[in-house]
C-alpha cells in the first residue's frame, strides 16, 4: 500500500513551471488545522521533483498560517542546482495566503550511502519488540482522555516499553521513546520521515497543561531510507526547554536495524488551554 503516497500527490498546473495543485486530506487533521509534518512533505514533494534530486537531505519549514484540509498550490524554486545536492524554495498556499515556507536541500541518499560506513554512530534505544510494547493511545486517553488522539495522530501505530518509555515523574526532562509505524504503509520513505518528524504526541503531554502547540519552524535532516517493507521506525524525543511559552523538542528516528534515518528539532508556542 502506499496511502501516503496519495496523500501528498501533486497535480502540475499546465503551463506554470514549478506550480502544482494539492488536496490536503483531512485524515491528517490537528483539530481544524493539517498537521505541520504532513504540509513539509507536501512542499518536499514539489522542490523534490523541481530539483531533480529525489530525497530530502536537510528540510526546514516556517509555519506561517494555518492550513485546513482541502484544495491546496505548492511552488517551488530551484536556488542552486547541482549534481550531489540542489537547494530550492518551496511554498505552499491556500485561498490566496502563504501557509508554510520551506527552503531544503536534496540529493540521492543512494549515492550518499555508497561514500562509506558510518562514523560516530548515534545508538538506538533499547525497547522490547513491537508486539511485547504498549499502545501508547491507550496511555493517552487514561492521562490525558480521548481527545488526545487527534485525526493525524490515529493514522501511526505507536508503541513504548511497558516498563517506562513515556513521561516519567514531573521533575525529570519531559521524553518519549517509542517504536512507531503507519498504519496503512509498509515502506517508509524519506519524504514519509518528514512527516513522522511531527506525527508524535508532544513529549511535554502529562507535564504541563496545554491547550495548543502550534509549530513555528520545524526542521529535518535525513541520513538514510529505511529498508523496503520494515514499517516499524525507533524513536526518541526529548523536550529540551520551554522558555517565554516556546517550546524546544527535539527527537531521531532509527529503522529496526538500529541504523539513524533522521534527525529532527521543533520549536512550537505552548498556548494554554484557558487562551482560546
Amino acid at each position: 500500500m502506499a496511502a501516503f503516497a496519495d496523500d501528498i500527490r501533486l497535480q502540475p498546473i499546465a503551463d506554470e513551471q514549478g506550480r502544482w495543485d494539492a488536496e490536503l486530506n483531512e485524515r491528517w487533521g490537528v483539530g481544524r488545522n493539517q498537521n505541520g509534518g504532513v504540509l513539509l512533505a507536501t512542499v518536499a514533494a514539489g522542490l523534490a521533483e523541481r530539483t531533480g534530486q529525489p530525497h530530502p537531505l536537510a528540510v526546514t519549514g516556517h509555519y506561517l498560517g494555518p492550513a485546513a484540509a482541502g484544495a491546496a498550490s505548492v511552488r517551488a524554486e530551484v536556488i542552486k542546482p547541482g549534481r550531489t545536492y540542489a537547494s530550492g524554495v518551496g511554498e505552499l498556499w491556500q485561498e490566496d495566503r502563504e501557509r508554510v515556507r520551506v527552503i531544503g536541500a536534496f540529493g540521492d541518499l543512494a549515492q550518499r550511502a555508497a561514500e562509506g560506513e558510518s562514523l560516530f554512530p548515534t545508538e538506538a534505544p533499547a525497547l522490547p519488540a513491537p508486539e511485547q510494547c504498549t499502545d501508547l493511545f491507550e496511555i493517552l486517553v487514561d492521562k490525558v482522555g480521548e481527545r488526545s488522539i487527534t485525526r493525524s495522530l490515529r493514522n501511526y501505530e505507536i508503541r513504548v516499553d511497558p516498563n517506562g518509555g513515556w513521561g516519567g515523574p514531573t521533575g525529570d526532562q519531559p521524553r518519549l521513546v517509542t517504536w512507531i509505524r503507519f498504519r496503512d504503509d509498509d515502506t517508509v520513505t524519506p519524504l514519509m520521515l518528514l512527516a513522522l518528524a511531527d506525527g508524535f504526541p508532544p513529549s511535554l503531554l502529562g507535564h504541563a497543561e496545554m491547550g495548543w502547540l502550534p509549530t513555528v519552524e520545524l526542521t529535518v535532516h535525513v541520513f538514510g531510507a529505511p529498508p523496503a517493507d520494515e514499517p516499524w521506525l525507533r524513536a526518541e524525543l526529548h523536550t529540551r526547554s520551554v522558555v517565554g511559552g516556546l517550546l524546544d523538542e527535539d527527537g531521531e528516528l532509527w529503522d529496526a536495524s538500529g541504523r539513524l534515518v533522521a534527525r529532527f528539532r521543533q520549536l512550537a508556542m505552548l498556548i494554554p488551554r484557558n487562551a482560546g
